[in-house]
């Protein structure tokens, strides 16, 4: 019995070193008070500490002062949601430069779930790519020209493929290491994680092969209602079992431009995020309306929740490729969407005042 006990404290520490010490990506550990517990060797290395050097630092040596609070925020919201991923940020070093990065709060959880710390992973941005990410005409003006030179469409696709089966490997790799009996918890538990992110990502492959058959899109006159109509009767069996109340106001409006097959894919995902975000909300209630509005020359489709809506300080995020603020989300659902408003000449504008819940709304310029 002994010796069982010393090698599974053996493989508890092996496990420790190889998921988060020497994990490649930068990551640290802090507790609710924002005080850090645990750095790995990538988080020193970027950060410029040495070992132990950052433990029981608060946020305040992490961070400008002007952005405490707004670090605060993202803690607040992980532990609301379970994890915000991708979040522009900047941190500092031990040397009070800065460091542009992609921050990912994971909340953790004790055995009786509640939030009880947090897990950051950091991954560094280049200032080319910083720059880049300020200017939204950056990624358009670039595909623009990378489709004249090649498809996109078809790499995608490629990358995608080659992706899927390496991928569908881990997968059922990781599902038969759990299955199997007699396995200790720390090995039981490392599967599971290696499962459950083998998972998201097989979600993002398929979001980029859905991707990767746009810019091919097929522009017909074509009413925004009936799309709206066509993707309600998709998703109203779940909207019942979740008990949430469907108002409709889909006003008369002049036929546009567009491909139906995507535009039933992205009205359907923008219904299904408002679902989503409506869990465990009480009267949940989502209004779908659309129109047509004169000053701006535009006809609009909007979906609308009344859940606990999106802060401020995440919404310029939003449209961000992979950033989410769902534990299981692939953060690709509101930047395709834009992608494919794009081809059809159209917008994407989201709104989400305190207390009224989130919206998004897609506005068409080119009517028939």
């Amino acid at each position: 019995m002994k010796k069982n006990e010393e090698d599974f404290r053996s493989l508890q520490h092996s496990l420790c070193d190889t998921l988060f010490i020497n994990a490649q990506e930068p990551m640290l550990v802090l507790g609710l008070d924002l005080k850090v517990l645990l750095v790995n060797n990538s988080a020193l290395k970027l950060l410029g500490w040495t070992d132990g050097a950052l433990h029981g630092k608060t946020a305040a040596e992490l961070v400008l002062e002007k952005d405490l609070k707004e670090f605060s925020d993202l803690a607040a919201l992980a532990a609301k949601d379970g994890a915000v991923r991708n979040y522009r940020f900047y941190m500092l070093t031990a040397s009070k430069s800065i460091v542009r990065l992609f921050l990912t709060a994971q909340a953790l959880k004790d055995e009786a779930g509640a939030v009880n710390g947090f897990c950051f992973y950091l991954s560094p941005v280049s200032p080319d790519e910083w720059s880049a990410l300020k200017d939204p005409h950056v990624f358009r003006n670039a595909a623009r020209k990378l489709g004249r030179l090649t498809s996109i469409g078809q790499l995608t696709s490629m990358f995608a493929h080659d992706i899927k089966n390496p991928l569908h490997v881990i997968l059922s790799t990781s599902e038969l290491l759990r299955a199997q009996e007699g396995q200790p918890e720390q090995v039981r538990t490392g599967a599971e994680l290696i499962e459950r992110n083998a998972r998201r990502a097989s979600k993002i492959v398929k979001t980029l092969l859905d991707f990767s058959r746009s810019g091919m899109c097929r522009l017909e006159p074509y009413a925004v209602n009936d799309a709206a109509e066509y993707s309600l009767g998709l998703i109203d069996s779940a909207l019942k079992a979740a008990k949430i109340a469907l108002e409709k106001d889909l006003a008369a409006a002049p036929k546009v431009f567009l491909d139906p097959h995507y535009m039933h894919s992205v009205v359907y995902n923008m219904l299904n995020n408002a679902a989503q975000a409506l869990a465990g909300v009480k009267d949940a209630q989502i209004k779908v309306s659309s129109g047509w509005l004169e000053k701006e020359g535009e006809v609009f489709l909007t979906i609308k929740d009344n859940g606990p809506g999106v802060e401020p300080a995440m919404l310029e995020n939003l449209f961000q490729p992979f950033f989410t603020t769902k534990e299981n989300g692939t953060g690709l659902g509101l930047y395709l969407a834009r992608q494919i408003m794009d081809e059809h000449g159209g917008r994407v504008v989201v709104a989400s005042p305190p207390g009224e819940g989130f919206s998004v709304s897609l506005r068409f310029k080119k009517t028939v």
